[in-house]
């Protein structure tokens, strides 16, 4: 039984403590979320304002967004994943965003920045926000565009920890993370859920019973998605654990990224002739990306799902309630030391096999 989630947090770390550069500032929240609502209150984002967002984005997140009272636009999204940049600046021109989101889908560096021109037309008083949910972000390799750009990632879907660190400037992060008691009960219920969760995906790694296994994994996913669906619900944002704050600081960087610049090639070797829609990344990308995707046609998606999950490989839509997931489907594939070659061999086998289902 394999788990996308991050699990076994020895295999992730090292003993050697990450330094941040003097000039940049480092937060850090329970969530991605709960560090978005304390930054737009902080930076005085009016009600009311726009926040630009891709259109591979969470609707849950989307929906919270617009609970707090602002509004959402959407730039385009193409099947593989990448933005146009000519699409997106008339976006930009049109609603004119106080809050500008520019996603690393998958871990994969967004082709917005490859040619930044458009960094002028912001407002200046707007946030760009480089959005690292699926990237573990190396304090030592952090770069800013500029004052108002601030970078946020999300532990749980790339380490097997809870938290939120956003690094930006002094100048632009004048401001602390809230006290530990606010939102003290939030915190707690969310903290529960992802422990079981990660207690369950361990615990089906043990047992050689395969339906055992299988069930134990659904519930380690009922406990993520009910994580999932309260994050970010809280009236007031809350502070991450200091023990998760430290821990993430001493991640071991190079002996993941070379365990998925592996785990990539085998991917590439067996899978990717099989894939008639493929995303788009370089070769840099290999080691950042979270997990390996697999776009698929809506007109036999949930038939290779339905295989795969029925198989005891529980995997899902990703970001299905998004604009992008109306027009196809994605699934990711494990990645990182969680995961030995012998288990991604076997993931592969059951992707060829549920592929030759869409030739019958």
């Amino acid at each position: 039984m394999l788990s996308l989630q991050p699990i076994h947090l020895f295999r992730y770390l090292g003993f050697k403590r990450a330094r941040l550069d003097p000039s940049i500032k480092r937060l850090f929240y329970l969530s991605w979320e709960d560090a978005l609502w304390d930054i737009l209150k902080k930076k005085n984002i009016i009600m009311g304002s726009h926040i630009l967002v891709p259109e591979f984005f969470c609707g849950d997140v989307e929906n919270n967004i617009r609970s707090h009272g602002y509004k959402i636009a959407h730039y385009p999204v193409g099947k593989d994943l990448t933005s146009n940049s000519e699409k997106f600046i008339k976006k930009l021109i049109k609603y004119k965003p106080k809050v500008v989101i520019i996603f690393h889908a998958i871990g994969i560096k967004n082709n917005l920045f490859k040619d930044r021109e458009w960094i002028s037309l912001l407002d200046k008083n707007s946030i760009l926000i480089e959005d690292c949910v699926h990237r573990m972000v190396n304090p030592e390799k952090i770069h800013l565009y500029q004052e108002n750009h601030i970078i946020m990632d999300s532990l749980r879907k790339v380490i097997p920890l809870q938290g939120c660190c956003v690094y930006g400037s002094f100048n632009f992060l004048t401001f602390s993370e809230p006290p530990i008691p606010q939102s003290w009960f939030y915190s707690l219920k969310v903290h529960l859920l992802w422990l079981l969760m990660v207690t369950f995906w361990n615990l089906c790694q043990i047992f050689a019973n395969k339906r055992l296994s299988v069930k134990l994994a659904e519930l380690s996913e009922k406990f993520m998605i009910n994580g999932y669906d309260i994050i970010g619900d809280a009236k007031l944002p809350a502070k991450g654990l200091l023990i998760f704050n430290l821990l993430q600081q001493y991640i071991n960087f190079n002996k993941i990224y070379k365990i998925k610049r592996k785990q990539v090639d085998l991917y590439e070797k067996q899978l990717q002739h099989l894939l008639p829609i493929k995303v788009l990344y370089e070769e840099s990308d290999k080691k950042e990306i979270r997990a390996w995707p697999i776009v698929l046609d809506i007109k036999y998606a949930d038939r290779i799902l339905s295989y795969l999950r029925k198989k005891g490989l529980i995997v899902r839509f990703e970001l299905n309630d998004s604009i992008w997931s109306q027009r196809q489907k994605i699934i990711y594939l494990p990645l990182g030391p969680h995961i030995n070659k012998q288990q991604q061999l076997m993931t592969i086998k059951l992707v060829k096999n549920s592929f030759k289902l869409i030739k019958k």
